[in-house]
């Protein structure tokens, strides 16, 4: 078994790098955009178009007004559809989407003779959705921290106040919470909520067309955007409804928890699926 997944991530990442630039692009996307903000902000503080530099901007401020979310709908500020956070944690679902069904179409059938079990052949591609989930937020963010260092930015998760109330119109004290709550909300809950949204994609592919597993997904990120409520994990995956900024409670906990259990529920729910389909 242990063989197998080796096999898996090692080619299957290799065979996936060209996946892995929506990562590249995404970051673009991001960057677009904070430098749009931090031009305004530039002129708001200083006066002056080319003086972002000296805003004593972060990592933390690039995450947050680049893959922030939204507030949802509430008295904070108007309802605006969160397009780059919807589209960062939507591509790599794409990335995905067609891991089993590509696999069974080639080669997949030979391994799961050899392995004599088509459980092992499905935890092996659960493997590969997790990982390349993985190193696609590992290289958007690793993208966003370069960028960072080059312009001379705080390489801190931690937002800055007088930034993000200038920004977002609401308030962030620094000293409300922690660098380890941040990391947590800005870094390690979308990629929680995503793997576990991957794994209930590739789960539903082996009952329906891919396509409307992809369609699904999407509608249920799409509602989360509306909805505060612990039911739609998109909630988990925006930092600005994170505990760690103070406005909602949805907390790292709480996601790990909920994401670890959707995820073996996925992962129970495509081994059985597998072993009653008529492959061989």
């Amino acid at each position: 078994m242990y063989k197998v997944i080796r096999y898996d991530l090692r080619y299957g990442v290799l065979e996936g790098w060209r996946k892995l630039l929506l990562a590249v692009g995404m970051g673009a996307l991001v960057l677009v955009n904070c430098y749009i903000d931090f031009v305004s902000l530039s002129l708001y503080f200083t006066g002056e178009l080319w003086s972002f530099r000296s805003l004593g901007v972060s990592l933390g401020d690039m995450i947050v007004l680049g893959l922030g979310g939204n507030f949802g709908r509430g008295e904070l500020r108007e309802f605006v559809f969160p397009t780059l956070w919807y589209l960062s944690v939507l591509f790599p679902c794409t990335m995905t989407l067609t891991l089993a069904s590509d696999d069974l179409s080639s080669g997949g059938v030979q391994i799961m003779s050899r392995l004599r079990g088509r459980g092992r052949w499905w935890l092996s591609k659960c493997a590969l959705g997790a990982a390349l989930v993985v190193l696609y937020y590992a290289a958007l963010y690793a993208l966003l921290w370069l960028v960072c260092v080059l312009l001379g930015f705080r390489s801190s998760v931690v937002p800055n106040e007088a930034v993000f109330s200038t920004r977002l119109s609401a308030a962030f004290v620094a000293s409300e919470t922690t660098k380890a709550a941040l990391f947590a909300a800005l870094i390690l809950q979308p990629i929680l909520v995503t793997v576990a949204l991957c794994l209930v994609e590739m789960s539903m592919t082996l009952f329906l067309k891919p396509i409307y597993a992809l369609i699904a997904v999407a509608a249920y990120l799409a509602a989360g955007t509306l909805v505060l409520s612990p039911a739609f994990l998109g909630n988990f995956a925006m930092p600005l409804r994170s505990s760690a900024i103070g406005v909602y409670n949805f907390d790292f906990l709480s996601c790990l928890v909920i994401c670890a259990a959707l995820s073996a529920a996925a992962v129970l729910a495509g081994w059985w699926k597998i072993a009653k389909t008529d492959i061989l």
